[in-house]
């Protein structure tokens, strides 16, 4: 009986591992495209998602991912592209078992890499985020595919081979850009190994969601995806334009927060092209924890733990407090993320800074007993000309009902009603009773 691709790829991994992270720039392109695409022009503008992000200003001041490598595990990656050249080191093919992923036949995988570490380049008005992160291409696929279902479901032991891979050859964040076809005690053997390395895995949502049919959500179980789906994966969905969730972006407990997914401006065949849905998304969270793991330590609100699963869980943490606009949803996580915000925000979890307590200003001894000697004065005045008030209104009223009272002979009596005739009806509509007045 044949081996299944995904054990076949275990049991080369271990040999390749330690060709994968060459030098920036010494890719070795071993995979030939059948059908070489079309160049794309070239995307002068700036994206929306960069604009909105404004990187130079706000995010580069601070860091700009140096010496933190990303693995790209997905469809290869094209490291001769003009503005990822020296970013991208050699990688690791696993569909064919060989070193060496800098070829993106799709292409994918180099519209992921373009958002973490684009350069700058005078054709473009696209960057990535994290420019001076490394790229480390890990290639499970010729084809994107990004749900659960389909005709070619992606093997999950392949992906956990790919999650290993990466791990092995160091790097810091692990972006898997696509769904296997279904979970898989390797898979989930792999994620657990990377969370237990200190390792960052981002995963898509998936793109199955069908509104005609999934909505409200959630997504059927069967399109659930993994490794999304897995505790310790930070699970990413495609937000829109205007901040909502793109239709398509699959809703289930496995969403943690949204990401750019529309629209989204990257590096394609030489010139830049339109992306869309949460593979794509998963890059702008991973390219923000590269931003957030090259960031100085003396500039952390708190230290960030050197290893293990509390790493993991620190980086995590941060990304989904201070992602915007969300409640915690099945449908948004816990927002949109904010690469801003997380990289100079405090997190409420370190505790409110202590109050700062109240001091009365110095008083004059002098001052005090003139300020009580007044008061005295003026409380013994004003009980005076209470009781003077009082007698005189006593006086006043006896004055006029007195000879009313006599000339009735003392009995009560009642008042005409006075009516008027502009009097409004006494029966009120209920919405007359909740009609608001004028503003004043």
């Amino acid at each position: 009986m044949p081996a299944r691709p995904g054990a076949r790829a275990a049991l080369v991994v271990g040999a390749l591992v330690a060709a994968v992270l060459a030098v920036p720039g010494q890719a070795a392109a071993v995979q030939v495209c059948d059908q070489p695409l079309a160049p794309d022009a070239a995307v002068q503008d700036v994206p929306w998602a960069q604009a909105g992000y404004d990187p130079a200003a706000r995010l580069w001041p601070f860091s700009r991912g140096a010496g933190v490598t990303v693995a790209v595990v997905d469809t290869g990656v094209d490291a001769a592209h003009p503005q990822l050249a020296g970013r991208v080191a050699e990688g690791v093919d696993l569909v064919r078992a060989q070193p060496g992923a800098g070829v993106d036949c799709v292409p994918h995988g180099t519209g992921l890499a373009g958002v973490v570490a684009a350069q700058p380049v005078s054709t473009t008005g696209m960057v990535g985020l994290a420019p001076d992160a490394t790229v480390l291409p890990v290639q499970v696929s010729d084809d994107v595919t990004v749900t659960a279902g389909g005709d070619e479901p992606l093997s999950p032991d392949l992906l956990a081979a790919g999650i290993d891979a990466a791990v092995s050859a160091g790097a810091a964040v692990v972006d898997v850009g696509v769904v296997a076809g279904s979970g898989s005690p390797a898979l989930q053997a792999a994620v657990q190994r990377a969370v237990d390395a200190g390792v960052l895995v981002v995963a898509p949502v998936g793109d199955g969601h069908v509104p005609d049919r999934d909505d409200p959500g959630p997504t059927p179980e069967s399109l659930t995806p993994y490794p999304a789906a897995y505790p310790g994966v930070v699970g990413v969905g495609a937000a829109t334009r205007t901040g909502g969730r793109l239709q398509t972006s699959q809703v289930g407990p496995y969403v943690d927060l949204l990401a750019p997914g529309e629209d989204v401006v990257s590096t394609g065949v030489v010139g830049q092209r339109v992306y869309e849905g949460t593979g794509i998304a998963t890059a702008f969270v991973a390219a923000t924890a590269a931003l957030l793991l090259a960031l100085p330590d003396a500039e952390r609100a708190r230290p960030l733990p050197d290893a293990g699963p509390d790493r993991v869980a620190a980086l995590t943490e941060r990304l989904l407090a201070t992602a915007t606009g969300g409640t915690d949803s099945q449908r948004y996580g816990t927002g949109v993320l904010d690469p801003v915000r997380a990289l100079t925000e405090s997190l409420a979890s370190a505790g409110p800074a202590a109050a700062t307590p109240y001091q009365a200003p110095p008083v004059d001894p002098q001052e005090q007993a003139r300020a009580e000697a007044r008061q005295a004065s003026g409380t013994t005045a004003g009980r005076v000309a209470a009781v003077l008030g009082a007698v005189l209104v006593v006086g006043l009223l006896a004055g006029l009902l007195v000879p009313r009272a006599r000339r009735r002979r003392w009995r009560t009596g009642v008042a005409r009603p006075v009516v008027r005739p502009d009097d409004p009806p006494r029966f009120l509509s209920g919405d007359a009773l909740y009609r608001r007045g004028p503003t004043p």
